[in-house]
């Protein structure tokens, strides 16, 4: 649970003489080719979050038993705006007020100690909630859209050899139902809609794996597919525009088509030093197909126009790569974790038209990992390092309006946290007091053009039973 107000900044834009073609890559340089986010004095957004969960467990026998439970995630957002700041403003509100209910039952069948068997349903209501408002009342507007859906799944574990060998398998089943939205008598964003179900989603996932216990390997290997239905926000957001008239407009496709996804991966683990270390290698292969994308022009949905882009399918891409990972415990209070990963992604078309870039933006081809904690007796420390290598990102230029991209520095971010455990009543209840010190060598970090937090800390105190 949250309740949060925060002051908002204003995007990045372009600075300088830029190429005739957006074709050519912008090397970065703050202030000079490109202006970070600035505050906005009078851009504000307060929301609060919930979420909640009641699970319920009964067992039936010794190899039956049924687990459900079920969720709630409610989210409200209120944006408010005025005439202050840059480069373009004026004054509006806009609400955002989501939710997703989810009920769910399983049960897990044990028919032999070398196989585990579940069944199980699954039910999950969404619903969004928009509303705009200006100071003259003109072009106020509410939008409430709701989409369900309802699951089976299954999933079937066997180990053989006393657990050497592991096989998996699962499926999943989802149908979905999109109701019409209740859209405002006046101003509303969308009109004539003709809407249809999404398709139902068939997705299957399989993993299999050996541990030679004599060597200390491990080999596996895994395969699935993925869907991902559009977000009502996908198919219902809207933005307030002050081009043309004050008026809120359409940002989403109703009728967007789900995404389609299959990953394979394989990799081997091997334990060294009597099982202090363990070494890791994986490739990994990702292909997304019909994704969901933002485009700078978007069509019309039938009589609504959709004048500065919206949200539309675009063709995806692939990802592969590899990760080489090492766990060390040199004592027994003493943990190192180290990753280094290299991605390749492309997309089969470009993200932002008129570069003819297929690298995926926003994605380092390379990224190292640092993670190390040290205990002594109550009092604990940890050190967590990220370092990534350049990047591309797109700017949305105020003055051109065309989209430009540029060449990001990688991150090079490292974290301190410590703390102490205070015991309670013989360690029935503890008190646990931290402090954290976020980016120790305050490193100046631009993500996407938005200049990141230099060095900062905080403190917190958890109470446990």
């Amino acid at each position: 649970m949250s309740d949060a107000f925060v002051r908002l900044n204003s995007n990045p834009d372009t600075l300088g003489n830029l190429p005739i073609s957006n074709s050519a890559i912008i090397v970065a340089n703050p202030g000079v080719n490109f202006a970070f986010d600035a505050n906005d004095p009078d851009s504000n957004q307060k929301s609060k979050f919930f979420n909640g969960q009641v699970v319920v467990t009964q067992v039936i026998s010794d190899r039956l038993y049924f687990q459900g439970y079920y969720s709630v995630l409610k989210t409200e957002r209120r944006n408010t705006n005025g005439l202050l700041g840059i480069p373009f403003q004026s004054e509006s509100t806009s609400i955002f007020d989501g939710s997703i209910h989810t009920a769910n039952g399983h049960i897990d069948w044990t028919p032999h100690k070398t196989n585990r068997i579940t069944f199980g349903y699954e039910f999950e209501h969404e619903k969004l909630g928009n509303e705009g408002f200006t100071p003259t009342g003109t072009a106020d507007f509410f939008t409430n859209a709701y989409q369900s859906s309802n699951t089976i799944y299954a999933q079937d574990l066997i180990g053989l050899f006393d657990g050497k060998l592991q096989f998996s398998g699962g499926f999943r089943v989802q149908f979905f139902n999109l109701k019409t939205p209740d859209f405002s008598l006046e101003n509303a964003p969308y009109t004539n809609l003709t809407l249809e179900n999404p398709p139902n989603a068939y997705t299957f996932d399989g993993s299999a794996s050996y541990y030679f216990a004599k060597t200390g390997t491990k080999l596996r290997t895994h395969i699935g597919n993925g869907y991902r239905v559009p977000s009502l926000y996908e198919r219902f957001g809207t933005f307030f525009s002050t081009f043309g008239g004050e008026e809120f407009v359409a940002l989403g496709d109703p009728n967007l088509e789900p995404e389609h996804s299959t990953a394979f991966d394989a990799g081997i683990e091997q334990n060294i030093f009597g099982d202090k270390a363990r070494l890791s290698a994986t490739y990994f292969y990702t292909r997304l197909t019909d994704i969901i994308g933002f485009g700078n022009s978007a069509p019309a949905i039938g009589s609504t126009l959709r004048p500065f882009g919206g949200y539309e399918n675009q063709k995806g891409g692939i990802a592969r790569g590899g990760e080489l990972s090492g766990e060390f415990r040199p004592t027994s209070s003493t943990d190192i974790f180290a990753s280094y990963t290299y991605t390749n992604s492309d997309q089969r078309e470009p993200q932002v038209g008129g570069t003819g870039i297929l690298s995926t933006l926003g994605v380092p081809e390379n990224q190292f990992t640092l993670v190390a904690t040290q205990r002594f007796k109550r009092f604990w420390v940890n050190f967590d390092f990220l370092a990534t290598s350049d990047y591309l990102a797109p700017i949305f230029s105020g003055s051109t309006f065309n989209t430009y991209i540029y060449r990001f520095n990688g991150n090079r971010k490292a974290d301190l946290t410590a703390g102490y455990t205070f015991p309670i009543n013989k360690d029935k209840f503890n008190l646990r007091v931290y402090g954290t010190i976020e980016n120790l060598f305050d490193q100046e970090y631009f993500e996407n053009g938005f200049r990141t937090v230099g060095i900062n800390g905080r403190a917190g105190v958890s109470f446990g039973f």
